[in-house]
């Protein structure tokens, strides 16, 4: 994958990128990054211009100046995805597919050409995060995470794979990654509203072992014409647990 540096608003935005085609822009989740999706970025290639950011704070991304909200973020993941090609595809894993569904209800949601929202919780309102607000400081107000909470969310681990998380959580910092689950806090209470009007065409994918059987039972209520793809014998991570499955969904309904 070649790394590539784009300018924005938010100072320079580091992204990984590789194959070609149609353009499918990836958000990573809290505390990680572009590398999220390396495996599935490898499988993709032959079909997709594949390009994955490291959101503004995380990564080898600029650092901000102040708050932002997921609704900034989803603008300057539609500038900087637009600007690489034509009606681009966002997706994204867990607060990065909020940000991805955010930027249907954007100023330039036309633009695009539909979303892949993976393992995005459907039912946690603002009064959910309130409630749960001292797990999510457990888990994101250090850096340094203990590998028996962090290794259950996983199928597969290894050495290589435990440091590239403690590399991409170290680099964020507890600051950043405490500001972007507050963006998601903020948010939340618009999540359903926004999927009920969706006006492009979406995939969600879920683990069986993550929020699947929220968005099981919620998503058709919300948006019958959405696609939904469980991936077996994955948590919350699907794309890193399985990354042929979801690519296989993403092709399915895309390519």
């Amino acid at each position: 994958m070649d790394d590539i540096f784009l300018q924005s608003r938010f100072g320079r935005v580091h992204c990984r990128a590789t194959g070609g085609g149609r353009l499918l822009f990836l958000m990573h989740s809290a505390g990680r990054s572009a590398h999220e999706f390396d495996a599935l970025a490898h499988l993709l290639a032959g079909r997709f211009r594949v390009v994955a950011w490291d959101m503004p704070g995380h990564g080898d991304s600029d650092r901000p100046q102040g708050h932002v909200t997921l609704p900034d973020f989803a603008d300057l993941a539609v500038e900087l995805a637009c600007a690489l090609g034509e009606r681009p595809i966002l997706g994204g894993g867990s607060v990065g597919a909020a940000i991805a569904l955010a930027a249907t209800a954007g100023p330039r949601a036309a633009e695009l050409g539909g979303i892949v929202a993976i393992e995005m919780p459907l039912s946690r309102n603002a009064g959910w995060w309130a409630a749960n607000w001292p797990m999510i400081e457990t888990m994101f107000g250090c850096p340094e995470e203990p590998e028996a909470r962090a290794r259950p969310r996983f199928r597969d681990w290894s050495p290589e794979f435990a440091a590239r998380l403690a590399i991409d959580r170290h680099k964020a910092g507890s600051h950043a990654m405490m500001d972007l689950l507050w963006a998601g806090r903020d948010d939340a209470d618009h999540v359903q509203p926004r999927i009920r009007a969706l006006a492009l065409p979406a995939l969600f994918v879920n683990g069986d072992r993550g929020v699947a059987p929220e968005a099981a039972t919620l998503l058709p209520s919300l948006h019958p014409a959405a696609m939904l793809r469980i991936v077996a014998d994955s948590g919350h991570f699907p794309h890193s647990d399985d990354p042929q499955a979801v690519a296989r969904a993403i092709e399915e309904m895309f390519a």
